[in-house]
This record gives structure tokens, C-alpha cells and sequence, in this order.
């Protein structure tokens, strides 16, 4: 068709348009047929892997049938050369993909399947060497944690076959981490999608839309704050409870026909306003119980451990080993549900939500298996194997509970964090003082020790920041605070062993409120050291009228999202533009409008408004959004330049590096839809709208979120170095502040 076609082109013939249709035609004829030769080779050497997945998983079933040292020799030597070819398989696919999430999850699960494997090994020893004594003393705990271990790795596996097919699908590739974020929705995003919801009500269909959003906040709420201790539930859950009232007579008048009336919309807004109170509170909440749950991760599995290898002849070694056994089980519990918590609510990126939901999953099983493990060891203190099996899951419990702090941690905010340490430290002085008062020393001297440790833990924090910061000056101030802190924690804990040697001496009780007040005051040094410059006051929460008249006129309503979702996501990019001032800010102006050219292009895609006249316009257009996202990332990085905050900067150019290829993409899948609109084909005209829309979600997205992580950044720009950003953040919420206030 190509040759047939040329022939029209060559010296002295008279080309037609057929003639060109027929070249076009050939060309895309060519490279389908490339395209489709590479995507099967693709799948072929996906399915390679696969089946290697279903051998190693249909072989794993035999572990259960082992019970003697040669056949777990046999057993392993027949595992490790299917394993290797995984691995090497995994690896090698993952070292070709340009998805970097999707190579990095692939890196993290082979990972995961080469340590269970090692433990998987290490667990069928233990359970053939208890099997072949005389007593048989633990065999259940061992075929347990055998068993265990066997469907981690069976699970493992299966996460790398679902990994992998991803991979295959260069459409899931894009759409993967869209996914992981609809499945770990955050309970702060349902709530900023209720309040969007109930302040652009202006129909029956849109306050039932709110309605919606409100109910699904309720359950997200409520889901979370169950997974917090007891004690943090009342306040949150009677917040809760205000809403859903609140929530219920919405619905009332709605059904009454009333959903439009004046009394609805000042319900409206008092609803918006309690919404906005209950994501403080379970901030404030989440982060306090991040600092108690983290503040030492090791202390109840070295007792568990000491518990199983005390001596054979102590007789209450079992009461002891129950007590430490509960304790355990009680600090990983709570350090998976707060992962799982901090997963579902303060973090903001799905990639990292996945990592810690992951990781607080593994931390659940390893402590099923350790238990299992220490049990065995308890009731077989001679077994080599046994304790050998043992510490190789304390150590992979201790690297997991590792790795899940510092997921925690990079995903929190450090200030927030150490404002909540802060909290913790001074309510557990004073819980210590007054138990101390009460000569109460047990409980006093439990205080002391948790404070410390939160202090302690605070330290770790503050010299993480100074190391992620290339900031001269804040690094010497926080080093400082620091060095203060620990410095005061010596005679905290002498004051504290003088009360308990004197119980009730007035002396003693005034010498420790002293250290604790120093305690305090250095704990406080170090949370406004971590700020380095003072920032502007928050402003207060919105009354009902202002909630009530919260949209803009030039914002405009914002469009319902299953039935325009190129004009919703357009317009959440122009809402959250808009809370900046235009004025010295060109970064704001572009985002402004990329956002009407993209509004204009779901119209014309959908046959609407007259901005877009032509199929010519529609690829201009996306030209223009092209080279203005190209200008977003111009503007943006000279910002991440001059960041001081190492964690910030690397956190704006991981979102910049998606922006050239979102853009490049549109251009190319505008072009696609504007040749589909005339074709009559309608499953082709389908596909095209669907791969348009899709690219304006992620083009929207990337361009709110390049706003909001340009302006973190420009907070720890230093101030000589601001003018060369050539961007001035003015919140139109805080226009009596001057734009330096807000920069620096």
C-alpha cells in the first residue's frame, strides 16, 4: 500500500488527495503491525514468568509434607533454581520499564519474595527438628508458623504475577497508581470532596451528589477513628455523630423538596464548617498517636525473647512468657493499625500509601511467626534450629518495624510531628508528676520512661530534618535545640529515680518539676527550631455565611464528574488557583489558564460552546497546553533550585517529571480525536474520548499538584535567593500579609 502510494509522489506524477490517504493509511497499517509484533513478543516473555510463578506456587504445596532434615535438604535444592530464574526473570523486567513506580514496586515484592523464602526454608528445619524429638513439645506452634510462612510466600508470588501484568499494558501502566489512589482514598480527601460538594450545590441532582459524598465521609471517618486507641475515639466519634445529624435533616428536606431552600444552604454551610473541625481533630489525632506508637519499637520483642530462652527450671517462665507474649502482640497490633492509618490519612501520594499499607500487612504476619517461633523455643530451650529460627525472624520483624517507621515518618509531617512529640512529652510529665505526688512510684517512673522515649524519639526526627536540609543557618539552630534536649534528659531521669527513693520528699517532687519544666521548654526549642521562619497565622475557620458564599463568580460551578470529567478536573486545577493571587505569580496565571483551554476542549469534544470552531483548534489547543506545561515546569524548577528542603525538593521534580510526557501525550491523543470525531466510527471515536479524558485527569492533576508542591518549596527558599524564583504566594485569604511574609 506504501510502495503503491509512493509511486504518486515520485518526480513528475501528480499526487491526489486519495494518493496521501492511501500513504497515511499505509504508514498506520506499518506501525500497527510493529506495534502489535512487539506487544506479543511483550506478553510471550510475560508469560515466561507467569508460568514460572505457577510451578514454584504448585510446588510450595509439597513444604507441608516434609518431616525430615533430607527431605527439607531435597525440598530447597529443588526451590532455589526456580527462584533464581524469578527473580533474575523480575529483575530484568524491571530494569526495562520506564514506569518508575511500577519498576520500584516490582524491585520491593522480589525483595519481599527472597526473604520469605530464606524464612520459609529456615521455618521447615525448625518444624523437622522439634517433629524428630522424643516429646514432640511446640510441634503445633512449628507446623503453624511453617504454614505461615508458606502462605507469604504463595502471596508474595501472586503480587508479583499481578505486578507483572500490569506491566504488560502500557494503558494500566499510566492508570495504575490512579488506581492504588481510588482504593486508598483518604478520609481528608472524602472530607475536601464534601465540602467542594456542598458549595456548589445549586440543583436537586447536585445536593443529592452531596448527600453522597457526605455518607461515604461518614464511613471513612469512622473506619479510621475505630482503628484509634480508645482513649482518642469519644471527641472524634461525637464530631462524627454532629455530622451525621446534621447529614440526616439534609436529607430530610431534600425529600421534602426543601433541598434548595435557605434553611438547606445555611445547613449546608454549618455542615461544611463541622467538616473542616473533624479533619483537624483527626490530624491532630492520627499524629499524636504516630509519636506514642513509634516512640520505641523493639523494647516488647526483646521481652518476648528473653521470656522464651529463660531457664528450664523456673517454674512461672510460662506466666512470664504469656504476659510478654501480650504485650507484643498489643505494640505490633497497634504499630500496623497506626501504618494503616497514616496509609489512609495523612498520605498524600499512592505509591507511598501502598508501600505502608504493605508493610504494616507484613509486620501482622512476621508477628504471627515470631510468636509461633518464641513458643517453640519456650518449650524446646535446647533446640538449636529453634532459636536459630527465632532470631531470624527477630531480625526480620526488627527490619520491617524499621522500614515502617521511616515509611511513617517521610510521610508526616515533620513540624506536625514534632508539635505532637511535644504534646506527648509534657502530658506524660505531668501524668508523671502527679503519680509521683501520690507516691505512686511504679506509675511515675512508666511516665518518665515514656517521655523520654518520646523525647528521644523527637531527637532522631529533628537530626533527620537537619541532615535533609542544605540550609546553614536553620541546620545550626536545630542542632542546637537538640543538643539541649538530650541534655536535659539526664537530670530528668536522676530527679525521677530521687522520688523513687523518696517517696513523698518535697525536695525530690520540687527538684523533678524542675527537669521536667527544662524538658518541656527544650522540647518546645526543638518544634520551633524545625520552623525556621515564623509562619503566617493561620486563619480562622469560615462562619456559615462566608462557607455559604464560598464560590466565585469566575470559578464558576463545578461540573458533575461521571458526567464531565474533563470539566471537573479543569475546574479543581482553576479552584485551587484560585486561592493564589495572579499579581507576581506567573506559575498561577498559566495553571489559570491551561485550565479554561482544557474546559474548552471537553466542550468541543462533547459538541458544546462555541470557544473551539474546529478540529484544526482542538490540536492547536492541545499544542498550547503543551508548551504551557513545558512553562510550568520551567517556572517550577527554578524554585526546586534553590530549595533548601532536600525531601521538598526531590518531591517537586518527581512531580515535574511526569509533565513532558503527559503533555506530549495529549498532543498526540488530541490529534487521534479530532481525526475519530468525523470518521463515523463510533467504537474508534469511544476509544479516542476515553484516552482524551484520561490525559486531561492527569494533566489536570499534575498541575494542581506542581502548585502545591512549588509553594511548600518556596516556604524554605532562603530569602536572598526568593527574587530569583520570580514567584510571590499571596493567599487571597491573607491579604494583609505581604507576599515576602509569605515566601520566607
Amino acid at each position: 500500500m506504501v510502495n503503491q502510494a509512493a509511486k504518486a509522489f515520485e518526480p513528475g506524477a501528480q499526487g491526489n488527495v486519495e494518493d496521501k490517504h492511501l500513504m497515511l493509511d499505509g504508514a498506520r497499517g506499518i506501525l500497527s503491525g510493529v506495534s502489535t509484533l512487539l506487544l506479543v513478543w511483550d506478553e510471550s516473555e510475560i508469560r515466561k514468568v507467569l508460568d514460572i510463578c505457577e510451578r514454584i506456587i504448585e510446588y510450595l504445596s509439597v513444604v507441608e509434607q516434609v518431616e525430615t532434615h533430607e527431605e527439607v535438604a531435597t525440598v530447597s535444592s529443588n526451590l532455589q533454581p526456580g527462584m533464581n530464574s524469578l527473580v533474575n526473570h523480575v529483575r530484568a523486567r524491571a530494569d526495562d520499564l520506564i514506569e518508575r513506580n511500577l519498576m520500584e514496586m516490582l524491585n520491593t515484592e522480589v525483595r519481599n519474595t527472597e526473604k520469605v523464602h530464606a524464612v520459609l526454608i529456615s521455618s521447615m528445619q525448625m518444624y523437622v527438628s522439634v517433629r524428630s524429638s522424643s516429646k514432640l513439645e511446640g510441634l503445633l506452634d512449628a507446623q503453624r508458623g511453617r504454614n505461615c510462612t508458606q502462605g507469604m510466600l504463595v502471596s508474595s508470588i501472586q503480587e508479583l504475577k499481578r505486578i507483572l501484568l500490569l506491566t504488560s499494558n502500557s494503558q494500566v501502566d499510566l492508570d495504575e497508581l490512579a488506581r492504588i489512589k481510588r482504593s486508598l482514598q483518604t478520609v481528608f480527601s472524602c472530607i475536601s470532596d464534601s465540602i467542594s460538594a456542598l458549595q456548589s450545590t445549586v440543583s436537586g441532582a447536585r445536593t443529592l451528589e452531596a448527600i453522597s459524598s457526605l455518607n461515604k465521609t461518614l464511613t471513612e471517618g469512622r473506619s479510621l477513628i475505630e482503628m484509634l486507641p480508645s482513649t482518642l475515639q469519644p471527641p472524634l466519634l461525637q464530631k462524627l455523630d454532629e455530622i451525621a445529624e446534621l447529614t440526616r435533616e439534609l436529607e430530610l428536606l431534600q425529600s421534602s423538596g426543601k433541598g434548595e431552600s435557605k434553611e438547606a444552604e445555611q445547613l449546608k454551610a454549618t455542615i461544611a464548617a463541622k467538616l473542616s473541625e473533624l479533619d483537624k481533630a483527626i490530624r491532630d489525632a492520627v499524629m499524636y498517636e504516630v509519636v506514642e506508637t513509634f516512640q520505641d519499637t523493639n523494647s516488647a520483642l526483646k521481652a518476648l525473647s528473653a521470656a522464651s530462652e529463660s531457664g528450664s527450671t523456673d517454674p512461672r517462665r510460662e506466666e512470664r512468657w504469656e504476659r510478654a507474649k501480650e504485650v507484643f502482640e498489643k505494640q505490633a497490633g497497634r504499630m500496623s493499625a497506626t501504618g494503616t492509618s497514616v496509609a489512609q490519612s495523612l498520605c498524600s501520594d499512592p505509591k507511598a500509601a501502598w508501600e505502608i499499607k504493605r508493610s504494616a500487612d507484613k509486620l501482622g504476619k512476621l508477628t504471627q511467626q515470631t510468636v509461633f517461633a518464641a513458643k517453640v523455643v519456650l518449650m524446646n530451650p535446647d533446640k538449636k534450629q529453634a532459636k536459630e529460627h527465632l532470631n531470624v525472624l527477630k531480625a526480620e520483624w526488627q527490619g520491617e518495624a524499621t522500614h515502617l517507621t521511616a515509611l511513617v515518618d517521610a510521610n508526616t509531617d515533620s513540624v506536625a510531628f514534632a508539635d505532637a512529640s511535644e504534646k506527648v512529652i509534657s502530658d506524660k510529665l505531668t501524668q508523671a508528676e502527679d503519680a509521683f505526688k501520690a507516691s505512686n512510684i511504679e506509675l511515675g517512673a512508666s511516665r518518665v520512661t515514656d517521655a523520654s522515649k518520646a523525647a528521644i524519639r523527637l531527637v532522631a526526627v529533628a537530626k533527620a530534618e537537619e541532615e535533609n536540609s542544605s540550609d546553614p543557618i536553620f541546620k545550626q539552630n536545630l542542632q542546637s535545640a537538640n543538643q539541649e534536649l538530650e541534655s536535659n534528659l539526664g537530670p530528668l531521669v536522676l530527679s525521677a529515680k530521687g522520688c523513687a527513693q523518696k517517696p513523698g520528699n518535697e525536695m525530690a517532687l520540687n527538684q523533678f518539676s524542675k527537669a521536667a519544666d527544662s524538658v518541656r521548654k527544650s522540647a518546645s526549642q526543638v518544634r520551633g527550631a524545625m520552623t525556621p521562619v515564623k509562619q503566617p497565622p493561620r486563619p480562622p475557620p469560615p462562619t456559615a455565611d462566608q462557607l455559604a458564599e464560598a464560590v466565585p463568580e469566575e470559578i464558576g460551578e463545578a461540573p458533575v464528574k461521571k458526567d464531565n470529567p474533563i470539566g471537573y478536573a479543569a475546574h479543581q486545577l482553576t479552584r485551587e488557583a484560585f486561592r493564589w493571587e495572579e499579581r507576581d505569580n506567573q506559575l498561577v496565571s498559566v495553571a489559570r489558564e491551561m485550565a479554561r483551554m482544557m474546559k474548552s476542549m471537553g466542550k468541543y469534544t462533547r459538541g458544546e460552546g462555541n470557544e473551539l470552531q474546529s478540529k484544526t483548534e482542538l490540536i492547536n489547543t492541545s499544542r498550547q497546553l503543551a508548551k504551557q506545561a513545558h512553562l510550568v515546569v520551567t517556572l517550577a524548577e527554578k524554585v526546586a533550585k534553590h530549595c533548601t528542603d532536600k525531601r521538598m525538593k526531590r518531591n517537586l521534580e518527581d512531580v515535574l517529571s511526569k509533565i513532558p510526557t503527559i503533555s506530549t501525550q495529549l498532543k498526540i491523543v488530541a490529534a487521534v480525536k479530532a481525526a475519530s470525531i468525523s470518521s463515523g466510527d463510533l467504537e474508534r471515536d469511544q476509544e479516542a474520548s476515553e484516552m482524551l479524558t484520561i490525559n486531561a485527569e492527569n494533566l489536570m492533576d499534575s498541575i494542581l499538584q506542581v502548585i502545591r508542591a512549588t509553594e511548600s518549596a518556596s516556604i524554605r527558599v532562603p530569602p536572598e535567593k526568593a527574587e530569583l524564583c520570580g514567584l510571590k504566594w499571596v493567599n487571597r485569604d491573607r491579604k494583609g500579609q505581604t507576599p515576602k511574609a509569605l515566601i520566607n
